[in-house]
């Protein structure tokens, strides 16, 4: 799933968002807070759903260093 068709930004206009936005987990727009797959790869037991546990993570508080300033709302697809 495109953050476009998401409707976090105009269809077209994915590239203007990105150059304008700060997706780091100290960002506006924070995106995998925990690196992504390429950081963490896949979990033998947690699969695919590391995902939800993130956001889960973040939401609760506990995303320690990479926690982010606003946390009462995640996003998850996968």
């Amino acid at each position: 799933m495109c953050l476009e068709d998401a409707g976090f930004c105009p269809k077209g206009e994915i590239g203007p968002f990105f150059e304008s936005t700060d997706t780091t987990y100290k960002g506006a727009f924070p995106i995998n807070t925990d690196g992504g797959q390429l950081s963490t790869g896949q979990p033998r037991d947690a699969g695919g759903f590391r995902h939800v546990i993130e956001a889960a993570r973040q939401i609760m508080g506990r995303g320690g260093v990479r926690q982010v300033a606003r946390n009462d709302l995640g996003m998850v697809n996968g």
